[in-house]
């Protein structure tokens, strides 16, 4: 397929900003199941709705890594080390520092956090919420984007550097259905061999440029669907079914580093890019569509606090029996949180800081 766009056009694609959405929308559902998940039962009929949600909205993370690295990429900003981390870096150590604080007083408020001493404050406040780990992870990508901007230099290098994921990270990561080889794989890669630098989610980054940026013929778009339906068709019967052999839930079957949810998301991607691509939306549409897209940071920072304050506790209170409510749930959570993120976004100067 040809590209729908230039480079500096896709930065203000509607189709990006929709995928932003719908990447924001999965991982509030993931979190709002995910208390069921762990707690309703492998062997209870309701566990596998849980399960459902949890492996459809696997996607969530993978694409908004591969929407950065499809911006961030191949391009001078990204080259720039002042502008990387005088600007991007340095916003998002802020972030961290706000939210963690933020996040350490809400769980003392609810009773969810009990302080025993000077090193579990700092703990807690280095660490943060469970959440926030994906600002850690920003971070790691923009600290080598100089780096990989070399590799994207090369297509023919690009594609190798993704072949190294494919096997010494998403195919790997398929094994954790089968402990002990998944223990032999990791001891090479990681203790023998120290090859990290294609291992974590590198990979998704340079998908999302490459997706972006080259033409994909018929064959290979065609290809994508396939697989990537495969790969979500494996993280929904791959999760049954070894949850139900382990008899505990486990992420094994659609761990956001296997080759399945790579494929999976690859397939999200690219239908977006493709068919969403093509829409010509009204002025009207876009701004609404711009102002949703450029809320889902907020969003995403502010949306546990819903979830940990209110959706958690009614799983608990109602023993986790309701489970298609996940759906009105994560509406309302995403609704909660893009209201918050306006408000927050009106403070003068302070707004563009935390949000």
């Amino acid at each position: 397929m040809d590209n729908l766009e230039s480079r500096a056009e896709q930065s203000r694609a509607e189709w990006i900003e929709l995928l932003r959405v719908l990447s924001c929308f999965c991982v509030i559902m993931l979190h709002v199941s995910t208390k069921g998940w762990k707690y309703a039962g492998v062997e209870t009929n309701v566990w596998l709705f849980y399960e459902f949600f949890c492996a459809i909205t696997r996607i969530g993370v993978c694409c908004f890594v591969m929407i950065s690295g499809a911006l961030f990429l191949g391009n001078e900003r990204g080259k720039n080390l002042k502008l990387i981390y005088g600007k991007y870096i340095r916003r998002i150590s802020v972030l961290i520092a706000f939210w963690s604080v933020v996040y350490f007083i809400f769980r003392i408020a609810i009773g969810d956090l009990k302080i025993t001493g000077f090193r579990n404050i700092i703990s807690n406040l280095l660490y943060g919420n469970y959440h926030l780990w994906y600002l850690w992870m920003i971070i790691g990508l923009y600290a080598v984007t100089p780096l990989l901007n070399k590799i994207v230099e090369s297509k023919s290098l690009c594609e190798y550097f993704l072949i190294l994921c494919v096997l010494i990270c998403w195919l790997p990561g398929m094994l954790d259905i089968i402990p002990a080889l998944s223990e032999l794989t990791s001891l090479i890669i990681k203790e023998k061999m120290f090859l990290f630098m294609p291992i974590g989610y590198v990979g998704y980054y340079l998908l999302g440029y490459y997706l972006c940026t080259y033409k994909t013929t018929q064959r290979q778009y065609h290809f994508i669907l396939i697989a990537g339906l495969l790969g979500l068709l494996y993280a929904v019967l791959g999760g049954v079914i070894y949850g139900r052999y382990t008899g505990e839930p486990t992420q094994a079957a659609y761990n956001n580093l296997t080759l399945n949810i790579a494929l999976y998301s690859a397939l999200v991607f690219i239908v977006f890019s493709s068919i969403i691509g093509k829409i010509r939306f009204s002025e009207k549409a876009k701004k609404r569509i711009f102002g949703l897209g450029q809320s889902t940071l907020g969003i995403y920072l502010v949306h546990v606090m819903f979830i940990q304050g209110f959706s958690d506790r009614f799983m608990m209170a109602t023993y986790y029996q309701y489970p298609l409510m996940v759906i009105p749930i994560t509406l309302l959570v995403f609704v909660g949180g893009y209201l918050v993120t306006n408000v927050l976004n009106r403070i003068p100067i302070v707004g563009r800081w935390i949000v």
